[in-house]
């Protein structure tokens, strides 16, 4: 895994923490993964937060990769899953970012650990259906 991306300072409206992560693919090109840490004063990310029961929301962003659309889809930590819920419910991510995913989640899991703890003990693993859930 390689270093993350330094932090931009400008992070998205409604999220507490944002990290970039720049994610070699075995094609050989490479593509950057965003994720971020919804504010929970942020109105949307309440809403969000409140209307699926989780203890955590967020956002995954994937640029760069031509297996994947450049949409935005929001994550959620509910109980003993990570959930990934996209605008048309069709997440479209490439193979190879789904591979990686876990990997990089958990990195920005433990980046974040100061502000939500209880994100770095989190397991995850590559999924092995065409189910959406991380673990």
């Amino acid at each position: 895994m390689t270093a993350p991306i330094p932090v931009d300072r400008r992070r998205p409206v409604g999220a507490l923490a944002w990290r970039q992560y720049r994610v070699p693919l075995l094609s050989g090109q490479s593509a950057t993964i965003g994720l971020s840490l919804g504010d929970p004063r942020n109105r949307t990310m309440a809403t969000l937060k409140r209307s699926h029961d989780a203890a955590h929301v967020g956002l995954l962003v994937v640029l760069d990769d031509p297996g994947s659309p450049e949409e935005i889809v929001v994550w959620l930590q509910q109980a003993t899953t990570l959930t990934l819920i996209s605008r048309d419910d069709e997440a479209g991510l490439g193979p190879e970012i789904t591979g990686v995913l876990p990997r990089y989640f958990a990195a920005f899991f433990d980046d974040i650990k100061d502000i939500a703890p209880d994100l770095a003990g989190i397991r995850l693993a590559a999924p092995r259906t065409l189910d959406r859930t991380l673990n």
